[in-house]
C-alpha cells in the first residue's frame, strides 16, 4: 500500500515537471542581470540575439556598469585626463569596447606626417589640436576625422590641414601654455607662439635672444612663470608676464646650477606650480633627479644615491606628474619608476620588456601609462596595478626604418599618437574593423 503510495506521488511529480517547464526569458530582472555578470561580452552579443527581452537588456547601461569598473585607459576618472580626450566616451558599452582593443593590440594605423628627413620630433595634446614639432617646422593639426582620410599626401597640403611657421633654430621642446605655445629652441631662444590654428596657423609674436647658451631640452610653464633647462646644467626661471610687455629681460631670475647638474634631460612642473622637477643625465656623481620649490629656489635631491641605488648613466630623458604627489620618470636605465614624494621612496618600476631605453612617457593620471622605446618603433602599455606590461604596439611602416626611437607621444580614451623620426603615426582603437597586433602573445 504505502509501495503504491509513493509511485502516485512520483509519477505526480513527473507530470508536474513536464507540464509547468519553466524558461529563462521570464526570470525577473534583477535574476537575470546577476546571470549576465558571469558572462564576458562576447557571451553578451550572443544572448541579445536570443530574443527580444534580452536584446533591452544587453543593450543597457546597468550590465555593462560592472564590467567597465577599473578599464584600461577609458576609465576617464581624472579631470586632467578628460580635458583632453575627444570624444569623452559616455556609454560604458563602447567604453569596455575600447579597452578590450587597447588590452589586445586592436587598432587602426594611420600615418599623419611623413618626413624625407630625420628629425627629433615633440608632441603636446588637447582635445581639438595635436601640436607637432620637427627640426624647425611647427605644425597643429584638427583632431578632427574628417583631417584624417587621406593618409602619406596629407603632408602635401598644408593650407587645411596644418599650420606652419618655419624659425631659424630647430625646436627641442615646447609647452602649451593658455593662448600661447611657448618653445625651447637649439640655439638657446624661447619663442612665443600664439595659437590661432582655429584661424589657420600659430603666429610668432615674441622672441626671448639667448636666454641659454645651448639647446633647451627641457621647459614647462605655468600663467606666472617660464622654466626652462639647457644642456650645460643651466636652469632659468622667468616671470610669465603679459605678452604685450616690451621688455621680458626686466622679469628674469637666473638660476646656474651648472656646476651641480651635468646635462638637463628633462623638466615638468608639478601640478600646483609649487615646485618642478628636473631630469638629468646621470654621468656624474650627482643623481639625475632633482626637485626645485619655485618660490624659495630651494633645490632638493630627495633621491639621493645613499636612498636609492642610481646607476651611472641612468639619466631620465621624460617625466609626468601623476598627481602633487606621485612622479613617474623613465630613461636610458630601461625602467619606468613610480617616486611618492611622501616617502621618499620609488615605491614602483618596471622594466621594457625589451630592455630598451625608454624615451618618453604619457599617463592617464590613473593607471595606465604609455611609454616610448628607443629601438623598434615600440609603444608600451602599463597597468600601475599590475607587475607586467598590458600590451606592446609596433608604430612601424614599410617607409620607416624599424630602428627608429618614438621621441614622443600622447593618448587619450581612444586615440595613441607616436612621433618617430620621419612619421607622425595615429593608432585608433574606436574602430569596429580594427585589425588585431596582439604581440605580447610573443613575449
Amino acid at each position: 500500500m504505502n509501495g503504491d503510495v509513493i509511485k502516485n506521488k512520483e509519477e505526480e511529480t513527473y507530470n508536474i515537471k513536464m507540464t509547468d517547464t519553466l524558461y529563462l526569458d521570464i526570470l525577473p530582472y534583477e535574476v537575470l542581470l546577476m546571470i549576465f555578470d558571469y558572462c564576458d561580452a562576447f557571451d553578451l552579443v550572443r544572448l541579445s540575439e536570443v530574443c527580444k527581452r534580452f536584446y533591452e537588456i544587453v543593450r543597457s547601461d546597468a550590465v555593462w556598469i560592472k564590467k567597465s569598473r577599473g578599464l584600461l585607459v577609458t576609465n576617464q576618472t581624472s579631470e586632467r585626463f578628460r580635458r583632453r580626450c575627444n570624444p569623452i566616451l559616455l556609454s560604458p558599452r563602447n567604453m569596455w569596447f575600447i579597452s578590450y582593443n587597447w588590452r589586445y593590440g586592436r587598432y587602426d594605423d594611420k600615418t599623419l606626417i611623413l618626413n624625407k628627413v630625420k628629425v627629433m620630433p615633440w608632441l603636446q595634446m588637447t582635445n581639438d589640436t595635436l601640436w607637432w614639432s620637427g627640426g624647425n617646422h611647427l605644425y597643429g593639426v584638427k583632431r578632427s576625422s574628417k583631417h584624417f582620410k587621406e593618409k602619406v599626401n596629407i603632408k602635401m597640403n598644408y593650407n587645411n590641414r596644418f599650420y606652419n611657421n618655419i624659425y631659424v633654430a630647430d625646436i627641442c621642446k615646447f609647452v602649451l601654455c593658455g593662448n600661447f605655445i611657448i618653445s625651447g629652441h637649439s640655439n638657446g631662444d624661447i619663442q612665443y607662439w600664439l595659437d590661432k590654428s582655429h584661424k589657420g596657423y600659430p603666429r610668432a609674436v615674441k622672441l626671448l635672444r639667448h636666454v641659454h647658451s645651448c639647446d633647451i631640452n627641457g621647459i614647462d610653464a605655468t600663467s606666472q612663470n617660464i622654466i626652462s633647462g639647457s644642456v650645460d646644467g643651466t636652469i632659468k626661471i622667468q616671470k610669465n608676464v603679459d605678452i604685450e610687455e616690451s621688455n621680458f629681460d626686466k622679469n628674469e631670475i637666473s638660476i646656474d646650477f651648472m656646476d651641480k647638474i651635468d646635462r638637463v634631460q628633462s623638466l615638468v612642473i608639478d601640478p600646483t606650480g609649487t615646485q618642478f622637477a628636473v631630469g638629468s643625465s646621470g654621468t656624474t656623481y650627482i643623481p639625475p633627479l632633482h626637485l626645485i620649490n619655485i618660490e624659495t629656489l630651494i633645490r632638493y635631491t630627495m633621491f639621493d644615491k645613499i636612498r636609492y641605488p642610481w646607476k651611472h648613466g641612468a639619466g631620465i630623458l621624460d617625466m609626468v606628474w601623476d598627481n602633487p604627489q606621485t612622479l613617474l620618470t623613465c630613461g636610458y636605465d630601461t625602467f619606468v619608476r613610480k617616486w611618492d614624494l611622501r616617502t621618499e621612496k620609488c615605491v614602483s618600476s618596471w622594466a621594457d620588456p625589451n630592455d630598451a631605453a625608454l624615451y618618453c612617457i604619457s599617463s592617464d593620471y590613473q593607471y595606465n601609462i604609455i611609454t616610448g622605446a628607443q629601438l623598434g618603433c615600440v609603444a608600451v602599455l602599463w597597468d600601475q596595478r599590475m607587475c607586467n606590461f598590458v600590451q606592446l604596439y609596433y608604430v612601424n611602416s614599410p617607409t620607416v626604418h624599424l630602428k627608429s626611437p618614438i621621441y614622443s607621444l600622447r593618448f587619450d580614451s581612444s586615440h595613441l599618437y607616436c612621433a618617430l623620426d620621419r612619421r607622425l603615426a595615429k593608432l585608433s582603437f574606436s574602430s569596429q574593423s580594427c585589425q588585431r597586433y596582439n604581440y605580447k602573445q610573443f613575449y
